[in-house]
């Protein structure tokens, strides 16, 4: 590492034609030929006090010796700061240097520690009431798989994620089969998001990766995801018998008994809408009007009330658990998603099914098979506002074909 002081001339109208200008002492590092400028010192003098060879003020004031004194302070601090990061990195570019120098930053925080200060600050917004629990919960899903992927790459700390962090990353998400593209997306901007907040925390330097382009596509209306079950691939999961899996040898009868009862729990939402955390935590009732059955309850994360008429299917499944909507089986989001994925292979279904698929598959019938208005399926959902539906279900042709007149029939009706 190389530090030089050099004098920089005051850029003011009276200074540029002085013969002896008033000017800085800048700083700048030098570090294998990449060098970055420090700043100034806070030394002020004219060009014909600086010594450039001796790197200090001439004379023996006491001006000149606290300036000195320094220029000499500012080079011990910043040699002990480097051999201090380069006994525990590999690498030290003088952009982290300057990073950790000017804010006097805890060089030792881990990436572990910085999640578990992000957890802590997330799980007191939910605390607030500010983030929803099911939010919460998907972050620390999210931190998990970024965390495996330093734990993969064997990155402990900040200052050793590499600059195209978040393009390897995003690759990695897809070569080990963890994701599809748009998660993938969804969890490198997450990535994103949480070094920014340790950034604003001095939790961390700021990472040269975050200004670079994330990879992959972002969420648009062209690219969003409304995969969903058609009426006649539901039909088929529906009346779907595991069991004779075990009968042709392919599967033992836990295995049957366990992809039965988590067919069940997806069936029953693809006809209630219901987000994952909101069946598991089961907060809703069931009631009766003029014969029918309805589903009512509020949404934890925008606290809007749905109600949803039980069709036949939804029923015969409440049925199938004693009528108590208590007794439906719950398990954790991830759990439920590794099920699905061997549900989705042995029915046939050309589809990676996942608990979301369930509430677009609701939303598609409603709107485009039902003819529900946008305004009714939203309610039915729980949303705010019927802007947000785009993210689940889009209208297809079936739908116009079906509310569409033909010519002659306009005709006929003037």
């Amino acid at each position: 590492m190389k530090i030089l002081f050099w004098f920089r001339k005051s850029e003011s109208k009276e200074q540029v034609k002085a013969k002896d200008p008033v000017g800085s002492i800048q700083c700048r590092i030098t570090i294998q030929n990449s060098a970055v400028e420090l700043g100034s010192t806070g030394i002020s003098c004219k060009k014909s006090s600086w010594n450039p060879e001796n790197q200090t003020l001439r004379g023996d004031s006491l001006r000149a010796t606290r300036a000195n004194k320094v220029i000499r302070d500012t080079t011990a601090n910043l040699e002990k700061l480097f051999d201090m990061l380069a006994t525990k990195y590999s690498y030290v570019s003088p952009s982290t240097l300057k990073d950790y120098y000017l804010s006097k930053k805890k060089f030792t925080y881990s990436i572990t520690e910085i999640f578990d200060a992000w957890n802590d600050h997330r799980r007191k917004l939910a605390e607030k009431g500010s983030i929803s629990p099911n939010t919460f919960e998907v972050h620390e899903n999210y931190l998990r798989h970024i965390g495996e992927y330093f734990k993969v790459r064997g990155v402990a700390r900040p200052i050793e994620i590499p600059d195209n962090f978040f393009q390897d990353f995003y690759d990695w998400m897809l070569m080990a089969d963890r994701s599809g593209e748009r998660f993938a997306r969804k969890v490198s901007e997450f990535a994103k998001q949480v070094f920014t907040w340790a950034e604003k925390k001095r939790l961390c330097h700021r990472l040269q990766a975050c200004a670079e382009p994330l990879p992959g596509k972002a969420d648009t209306e062209e690219n969003l995801d409304t995969t969903h079950l058609t009426v006649p691939q539901l039909t088929k999961l529906i009346s779907f018998d595991f069991f004779k899996l075990v009968a042709a040898g392919q599967i033992v009868s836990q295995t049957a008994e366990t992809l039965s009862v988590e067919r069940d729990a997806f069936v029953f939402n693809c006809f209630t809408g219901m987000h994952h955390c909101d069946y598991t935590k089961k907060d809703f009732h069931i009631e009766q009007y003029k014969a029918a059955t309805f589903l009512t309850g509020h949404r934890q994360k925008t606290k809007k009330r749905f109600a949803i008429k039980l069709l036949e299917p939804a029923i015969a499944i409440l049925n199938k658990y004693g009528g108590d909507y208590k007794n439906l089986p719950v398990k954790s989001n991830q759990k439920r998603n590794a099920s699905l994925k061997q549900i989705a292979a042995f029915a046939g279904l050309p589809i990676l099914l996942s608990t979301k698929i369930a509430r677009k598959t609701f939303a598609d019938i409603a709107l485009n098979v039902m003819l529900m208005t946008p305004d009714d399926v939203a309610q039915c959902l729980g949303l705010t506002s019927t802007r947000y539906l785009k993210n689940y279900v889009r209208i297809r042709e079936e739908r116009l074909l079906k509310v569409m007149p033909s010519w002659a029939n306009l005709q006929e009706a003037c």
